[in-house]
């Protein structure tokens, strides 16, 4: 009797140890028509650097089948959110990407349209990125689809209007993503891969001195380790911007040296002969 339950107690042990820090998410989803209907679409984290590819080759996480036009998934969470980006192939020459953050709770994705990303929500830091990411990434990419379609006469008549309609919502785009990474320090996997492009000296992103010192006090309030990396990721970027710099101007110096050969072209036109 006292072996039993001591055993007993052994396996409810390893059972908690099993499951402690491990919680449970669903991923609910809509596209916009059954286009994909029995088809699969591929999850994959989108948390690597540019310069990280071990952990790229290691971004694919699962497919899930669509039905009709919705999908569901299920899984377990045994590490701190990530972001990750759902994709799937509409015909030959166009991929849709969306991306959202799993975490616990019931996520709930909706793909209104396939030009835009899908909205999320369900779960508290998908809605902040909902709010602060992906809505303010949609009014951007509506300015850019409006100056570009824009006939010419039209847009050389409310040319500084849309400018200054474009820069609004840029300067809104920016802010979302510095309230939500400030937000959201504590989970790097969240975080690390668009706040990397904004810290990147080769991204003319990063050229705004006032909203760089911003992005990097983001990195500073990071996890000690996961800080250094991205400052010692920045530093080999600076580094590999100086480099590209002088083979550039290395190049040019060349080009500029390079002699001019004086070509001569010699003449195949056949000669005839007349017999004397």
């Amino acid at each position: 009797m006292k072996y039993t339950r001591t055993l007993l107690i052994i396996v409810f042990a390893s059972v908690v140890q099993l499951f402690y820090g491990q919680e449970r998410y669903t991923i609910s989803g809509e596209f916009p028509d059954r286009s994909l209907d029995g088809e699969y679409v591929f999850l994959y984290e989108h948390s690597a650097l540019v310069e990280e590819p071990e952990r790229m080759k290691q971004a694919f996480k699962d497919t899930i089948l669509v039905v009709g036009n919705t999908f569901h998934y299920e899984g377990t969470l045994n590490r701190k959110p990530f972001l990750v980006s759902l994709s799937c192939s509409k015909g030959r020459q166009f991929r849709y990407n969306t991306s959202f953050v799993i975490e616990p709770g019931d996520i709930q994705l909706r793909i209104v349209d396939w030009g835009s990303e899908g909205n999320v929500s369900g779960a508290p830091i998908n809605n902040d990125y909902n709010a602060y990411i992906i809505e303010c990434k949609k009014q951007v990419d509506k300015m850019l689809y409006l100056m570009r379609t824009k006939r010419e006469e039209e847009v050389m008549k409310s040319d500084a209007r849309l400018n200054a309609s474009f820069r609004d919502a840029y300067i809104r785009s920016t802010e979302g993503c510095l309230l939500f990474g400030e937000k959201y320090t504590q989970y790097p996997d969240v975080i690390r891969s668009w706040l990397a492009m904004y810290i990147d000296p080769i991204n003319q992103t990063a050229g705004d001195e006032a909203i760089l010192s911003r992005f990097l006090h983001v990195v500073d309030l990071m996890p000690e380790a996961e800080r250094d990396i991205l400052l010692a990721w920045r530093e080999y970027r600076t580094e590999l911007q100086e480099h590209m710099a002088k083979a550039r101007a290395l190049k040019d110096s060349l080009d500029a040296k390079r002699p001019r050969f004086i070509e001569v072209v010699p003449n195949h036109s056949s000669s005839t002969t007349e017999n004397e």
